[in-house]
């Protein structure tokens, strides 16, 4: 069961040691989904592939995972139930097995 209190999210795009260097963000997660969202920023080159830029973090009531690409430019949008599960340095690290969402069976 989650939290009731919502968890604590927090995003780093990079670390030293266990201190966040980069883009730090934090939230608590909100009913009903008490999830963390994360959107990844991408930029595409004339080649046709994509850098990532940037993350920004978020803890929206309803979280959804899905992909937006406009011109120029791609979002991924992740959401996950624990603190650092939507980190750019925890995914480089294997096992990444972010908690799948689960559908809400109450709506």
């Amino acid at each position: 069961c989650p939290d009731p209190a919502g968890t604590f999210c927090t995003s780093c795009d990079e670390f030293v040691g266990k201190n966040c260097r980069k883009n730090l963000g934090t939230c608590r997660s909100r009913y009903p989904d008490f999830a963390c969202q994360t959107k990844e920023v991408y930029i595409q080159h004339f080649t046709g592939e994509y850098s990532y830029q940037y993350s920004t973090l978020g803890c929206p009531k309803r979280c959804v995972e899905y992909v937006r690409i406009t011109r120029g430019e791609k979002n991924v949008f992740l959401c996950c139930n624990e603190s650092y599960c939507n980190s750019l340095n925890v995914k480089e690290h294997l096992p990444f097995n972010p908690v799948p969402m689960q559908p809400d069976i109450f709506s």
